[in-house]
């Protein structure tokens, strides 16, 4: 019963943690598109918070990659 209670909590909590990347990848893409609209490409090389940004919009979809390659193997 134990090991059965723990396996659906570790199923909810990956698709929980797959939605939360995924929208936050949405999130970021969102922002990253309006800053490009808004910026030209000196400035947005110049930026250090749209830089970080666009790091961590790559890491996240990277991560939904990887998981969803574990998920899948």
């Amino acid at each position: 019963m134990m090991k059965q209670n723990s396996e659906r909590r570790t199923e909810r909590a990956v698709t929980l943690l797959l939605q939360t990347l995924a929208r936050n990848l949405e999130d970021t893409g969102t922002i990253l598109d309006e800053f490009e609209a808004t910026h030209d490409e000196y400035e947005s090389d110049q930026s250090k918070q749209y830089s970080a940004l666009v790091a961590g919009h790559f890491a996240l979809k990277e991560a939904i990659e990887r998981i969803n390659y574990q998920l899948n193997k």
